[in-house]
């Protein structure tokens, strides 16, 4: 399923104070966007900004526009010195966290370098712009859909894979449990309800688990729907790559969108209608 995509502007403004890798005492420095999962980068062709030559404070103020998606969660840069003979060198790196939308974030990062020591900093402006409501905890978002599909997406992390599960409880007008539809009930009896079926790793793009739901079908009887997202394992969402909880309309378009790996050391989220 193939998911939205947004624009994000990336504009390399300047660095300050790089590390001296040429006789003269200066460096001849360059910024390599690197290519991370979410953002999508136009062939192969590495993408970079112009050579500032015999300076430790270089001035670029140049920008670059991409299309990404829900799993860029970050992003990074490396800072090459250009050398005319022989291979270039790493002056330092940094991943800037993807967290802020629809404002443009101005901040100086520090580089690390290999050793893992300071080397400089880098001024980045960026502009994640989405065409979809980002919504956090206790915020209310109105959806008229009749016909809605719940959506949970994350990634195969360093230690390998992570179980998320997708699940909706039915409750009656005293609050009562009516019936509940996950990867082990995966149809409601009303048929308006249905689970794709259980990922326990979060291997493939796109949604991982949804759920579909058609409310003109639903039972007479059902005054509350309840959506949760829960770590199987105990896993707190914010040790989980990439990890988020989406409301999309029938034909995929982001009603409302949730990142859940910025939701700290909870391992469970709860939301109804």
């Amino acid at each position: 399923m193939k998911l939205d995509t947004n624009k994000i502007t990336i504009t390399i403004v300047e660095g300050r104070n790089l590390p001296a890798a040429d006789l003269n005492g200066k460096s001849d420095p360059y910024v390599i966007i690197e290519n991370v999962e979410g953002l999508h980068m136009k062939g192969s062709k590495l993408v970079k900004t112009s050579v500032k030559k015999k300076t430790l404070c270089p001035v670029w103020s140049e920008a670059f526009e991409f299309t990404y998606n829900y799993k860029l969660t970050e992003l990074s840069f490396t800072v090459m010195d250009h050398d005319f003979i022989g291979a270039d060198d790493c002056l330092g790196t940094v991943k800037m966290p993807i967290d802020t939308y629809n404002k443009v974030i101005d901040m100086w990062v520090p580089l690390t370098n290999i050793t893992g020591k300071t080397s400089g900093e880098l001024h980045l402006q960026v502009h994640a712009a989405t065409c979809f409501p980002v919504v956090l905890p206790e915020q209310s978002l109105p959806i008229m859909e009749q016909n809605i599909r719940l959506g949970v997406g994350w990634d195969v992390g360093p230690a390998g894979g992570v179980d998320l599960d997708a699940s909706v409880v039915l409750l009656n007008d005293t609050k009562k449990i009516l019936e509940s539809v996950y990867f082990g009930a995966k149809e409601s009896s009303d048929h308006a309800i249905k689970h794709s079926g259980d990922n326990t790793t979060g291997v493939g793009s796109g949604d991982d688990e949804t759920i579909t739901f058609d409310f003109a079908k639903i039972r007479p009887d059902a005054r509350y729907v309840l959506f949760l997202v829960n770590s199987f394992g105990g896993t707190s969402f914010s040790h989980i790559k990439s990890a988020y909880v989406r409301l999309a309309s029938s034909t995929n378009t982001t009603l409302a969108f949730s990142r859940l790996s910025k939701m700290g050391e909870q391992c469970g989220l709860l939301f109804g209608c």
